[in-house]
């Protein structure tokens, strides 16, 4: 994927469409009983030795049925305003200011930062959405060694070495089998895990998430979960 922002040390993502709303999906299944996910652009703010950093977080395009990509945005600017014109990319000083910039006067402490507010903004992703994360900086070799050095603890991310590019994708994945084997009887409750920042990778993958029946409405326990997703990836 190409990406049509650019970006301050940041990473953003491609963008095929913006939307500073929400958008909502409709989800059926065999049952005829449906439900809407609501995927809303997001952003959070915080300093770092006294610079102001934002991150950005937008839904931009169904990858796969029921499934989206998240553009991801990260700038260390003045003020609000000129991060926000940054990521719209608004045609004017404050948008010129940040451009081909990376970290700022507050170097690996800003990358550090930046990464660990991404790993607590993820769990706005519904379940099987993909977060992607590429180097599109004006120093994307540097950008991209900043992190790949982090992908030793979070194995699970996905790395596009060609294009530059980190996926994330939240549990259940898209072809986990446990989507059809609940389907009709149950439905996906989304959790955030006791720490955010940990990575998702094997037994991690089931605090993800729990099942919800439909019938009953009572959400069952991780280790049920994990028990049905083992046998359901058993049939595959």
């Amino acid at each position: 994927m190409k990406s049509s922002r650019s970006s301050s040390w940041c990473f953003s993502c491609s963008t095929i469409s913006q939307s500073s709303g929400s958008d909502w999906i409709k989800r059926s299944s065999s049952s005829k009983m449906s439900h809407r996910i609501r995927r809303k652009f997001t952003s959070c703010t915080f300093t770092v030795n006294g610079q102001l950093c934002k991150i950005f977080l937008e839904p931009i395009r169904q990858y796969k049925p029921g499934f989206w990509h998240w553009n991801v945005g990260f700038a260390i600017g003045k003020s609000r305003r000129q991060l926000n014109d940054w990521y719209w990319k608004r045609k004017n000083r404050r948008t010129r200011s940040l451009n081909n910039q990376i970290v700022g006067r507050s170097g690996i402490q800003a990358i550090k930062r930046g990464f660990e507010e991404v790993l607590k903004i993820r769990w706005n992703l519904a379940p099987g959405d993909c977060l992607v994360l590429d180097c599109t900086s004006g120093d994307p070799e540097r950008q991209f060694h900043a992190w790949s050095r982090w992908h030793r603890y979070h194995p699970e991310w996905v790395i596009n070495y060609e294009q530059r590019e980190f996926y994330w994708y939240r549990p259940p994945y898209p072809d986990d089998q446990l989507w059809k084997t609940i389907q009709g009887i149950a439905k996906i409750k989304p959790v955030t895990p006791a720490d955010p920042l940990a990575n998702t990778a094997d037994l991690n993958y089931f605090q993800c998430f729990d099942l919800l029946p439909v019938a009953s409405g009572t959400p069952q326990s991780n280790l049920e979960t994990d028990h049905q997703s083992d046998q359901a990836q058993a049939t595959d």
